[in-house]
């Protein structure tokens, strides 16, 4: 408590010495600017910022030192995916950010897709009672339900984020229009995702994967496939000409993770519309005299 005195008293002296000089200055008919260099004009308005700043970041810590015990794996999370939208929000826009959005949202669905088939497979465990031969108690079915709750939460949560992030990184980069036409003109082998040229290399000279549309527009690998199963998008983002889905089922582990999105699309439907179904039951019940 001491230093926060101590700031806030620094803070007050500071702003009365400039009051002062301010007010013998215009007494004397002198500009106050002309007194100090250019360099140092309008100093002594960002000390009460500064001890501003002080003062929060000394009670932020003591904020986290007296409740560490509330951070958990969740708050990481949060703090994480934060950072992703602010990277995906900043003008302009890196070549780099799209990637690292969609690999870190890819991340997330895998990682909440595992959390949510264990819990899922906890429960079918215990309802056909092969739990039970080895544990009797009810924390098994607990768990399996907190799991699976957890998995399809951060699951939805994160379906909404990236389509957030993928409108506006493409509208940033001038190369989509959600309605109407782009404001760039996208040049020959050039991703209109990221905004580099696609031409199988890198800026180091590494190998990277090219996938061509039925447009003949051409895309990274990974900015295509991010663009189209995490970011939920089935259109070109240049011409927007409809893209067959099917082409990146390649490999098995494509198809469930379009299955597990597909799901996570429906229960994030169904949250959005047990408000009204719920109210649609109750008419029919109050009508028909259901009890």
């Amino acid at each position: 408590m001491s230093e926060i005195n101590e700031i806030l008293a620094t803070t007050a002296q500071i702003r009365d010495n400039s009051a002062l000089n301010e007010s013998h200055s215009n007494e004397s008919g002198v500009d106050p600017g002309t007194e100090f260099e250019e360099p140092y004009v309008g100093r002594n308005s960002q000390h009460g910022t500064m001890a501003l700043i002080l003062l929060a970041g000394y009670v932020g810590w003591l904020m986290v030192d007296t409740n560490v015990y509330f951070w958990n794996p969740s708050s990481f999370l949060a703090i994480y995916d934060d950072l992703v939208l602010y990277l995906a929000s900043r003008k302009p826009l890196n070549h780099k950010t799209p990637r690292l959005v969609y690999k870190w949202f890819s991340f997330v669905y895998k990682v909440s897709y595992a959390v949510g088939i264990t819990g899922y497979s906890i429960i079918m465990f215990t309802f056909f009672g092969i739990i039970q031969l080895f544990y009797t108690g009810t924390e098994v079915i607990e768990l399996g339900v907190l799991l699976l709750c957890y998995g399809l939460y951060f699951g939805v949560l994160n379906r909404d984020f990236v389509e957030i992030c993928t409108d506006r990184m493409a509208s940033t980069l001038g190369y989509y229009n959600k309605d109407g036409f782009p404001r760039k003109h996208l040049r020959a082998n050039i991703c209109a995702i990221c905004g580099v040229a696609a031409n199988g290399t890198d800026e180091v000279g590494e190998q990277q994967n090219v996938f061509q549309l039925a447009c003949r527009h051409v895309f990274h690998d990974d900015c295509i496939r991010g663009w189209c199963l995490i970011g939920k998008k089935d259109i070109c983002p240049y011409c927007k000409e409809k893209v067959d889905m099917k082409e990146f089922k390649t490999n098995p582990w494509d198809t469930q993770q379009q299955l597990y999105l597909s799901l996570l699309d429906g229960v994030r439907y169904l949250i959005v519309w047990q408000p009204v179904i719920f109210a649609f039951v109750e008419l029919a019940y109050h009508l028909f005299g259901l009890e």
